[in-house]
């Protein structure tokens, strides 16, 4: 075999090494990609989840809130009633007709 032959088939195996680890840097760059796809995937449920979380506490309170109040209102407007009720019937009727 000649000097010729030997540089040649060294040659050919530096090649086929860098070949073999450009083929692996390229499938690592693939599986990182859809690492990060998956992160982006997982964050944007867990951004949806959250919105929803807060949303439906939003209206949970908002209906806490209307709910007190209009048994608020329907407590000042029994108290209101019966004010008016004791007072009527604490003043005697003053009509001269009967």
């Amino acid at each position: 075999m000649g000097l010729f032959d030997i540089v040649k088939e060294k040659i050919s195996e530096l090649l086929s090494g860098a070949t073999d680890k450009v083929t692996e840097l390229t499938e690592s760059a693939g599986n990182l990609t859809d690492t990060a796809q998956g992160a982006t995937d997982t964050a944007t449920g867990a951004a949806q989840d959250l919105t929803g979380t807060a949303t439906g506490a939003a209206q949970d309170l908002t209906g806490t809130a209307t709910g007190a109040a209009q048994d608020l209102t329907g407590t000042a407007t029994g108290a209101a009633q019966d004010v008016t009720g004791s007072a009527s019937e604490a003043i005697p009727d003053v009509n001269p007709e009967k």
